[in-house]
């Protein structure tokens, strides 16, 4: 089960509070309460940069030392905890380090460069890091443990909270300045999220942007795994700021998890490993090909495990703001589909009608 981050205590000690209003300073550390344990490198913000899966920042940090593509991949797949229990100092003699089979000076400007990368992935991927950081807007970040010199660590307390701090800045920043601008003059934005095996080609989408020539509709083609499905979707809202996603089916139950968003959940597939006749393994055919021409995609056991341990944790952390936000239509004669006893476990905005069409 996920850890609690809003948790005061840990296996039974009090977790420390790392605000200073003396200094107007937060100490990040994975034993302070929030928002202090969040923004630890520990901490399981999951993220996927250049392809690779990364299941923490320090795991993907830790991987940097390792010159074989088969280790890095798998540190970066490790919680905090155990990413860092694979520390190696053997790169610190010539100071160099590995992303993906590329060597990389550790005192560059290249570096820099991938580790910025980086935290703006996680940053744009990871709700839970991007709502704690967000939170300590004009509290100056510092990190008291740790190494100073470069050219020992990976990563010095000085680069980590310098980083933490610009991407802060800088999307506060742009977030009142687009606000003001996009209010004057900006289109609505429309997201969709199509089901199960469609694409962004899908009839839905034409029939919305012929109904609501006053949208711009936003369309991606969703990825099949959740584990990658799940973090691009939440980035692409961010860069887009809808002012509603609307979602079909398995596109519905991706819509509830977009939080801080207007969202209107059609027919969503909430239990798509336990109920799904179409989610099994093999090649499977596209209703409509992708952009990138794509017609096939393979469903491994892996995807379907990815799909139940999403479908586990997609109704955490809802607050009464998100409640207010989201909408379920619910057919009266759907035979596919039936997930309205569940949204109304958590939501109370329910709209009936009658299907006559297949939706994607």
């Amino acid at each position: 089960m996920e850890e609690n981050y809003m948790a005061t205590t840990r296996n039974g000690h009090e977790l420390k509070d790392m605000y200073n209003p003396e200094t107007n300073t937060l100490d990040i550390r994975s034993n302070g309460l929030y928002p202090s344990n969040v923004l630890s490198n520990l901490c399981s913000n999951g993220f996927r940069l250049d392809g690779m899966v990364c299941s923490s920042m320090e795991g993907f940090l830790q991987s940097l030392k390792r010159k074989e593509l088969d280790k890095q991949r798998q540190i970066c797949s490790m919680k905090g905890g155990n990413a860092r229990k694979m520390s190696v100092t053997s790169w610190q003699t010539d100071q160099i380090v590995w992303w993906k089979g590329q060597a990389i000076d550790r005192q560059s400007e290249e570096y820099q460069r991938i580790i910025r990368r980086a935290y703006q992935a996680m940053f744009e991927q990871s709700e839970r890091f991007r709502a704690a950081l967000m939170q300590t807007r004009g509290i100056k970040l510092v990190h008291t443990s740790g190494e100073p010199s470069s050219y020992k660590t990976i990563l010095t307390p000085a680069e980590f909270c310098d980083i933490l701090m610009n991407m802060r800045d800088s999307y506060d920043l742009r977030d009142k300045t687009k606000e003001l601008e996009e209010k004057s003059i900006r289109r609505k934005k429309l997201m969709y999220l199509h089901g199960f095996g469609s694409s962004a080609a899908s009839g839905t989408v034409k029939t919305l942007r012929e109904l609501l020539s006053d949208f711009d509709v936003v369309a991606p083609d969703i990825p099949v795994d959740p584990a990658e499905a799940l973090p691009f979707l939440r980035g692409l809202c961010m860069n887009e700021v809808p002012d509603v996603v609307v979602g079909t089916s398995m596109g519905g139950m991706y819509a509830q998890q977009m939080r801080g968003y207007n969202r209107i959940c059609v027919n969503p597939a909430f239990e798509m490993s336990k109920k799904s006749k179409m989610l099994t393994v093999g090649t499977h055919e596209y209703f409509k090909p992708r952009k990138d021409g794509t017609t096939h995609f393979e469903i491994t056991p892996e995807i379907i495990h990815n799909h139940a341990e999403m479908e586990e944790h997609q109704f955490e952390g809802i607050t009464e703001a998100d409640r207010k936000q989201v909408w379920g239509m619910f057919a009266d004669n759907d035979q596919q589909v039936n997930g309205e006893s569940l949204f109304l476990q958590y939501y109370n905005q329910v709209i009936h009608f009658q299907w006559r069409a297949p939706y994607g």
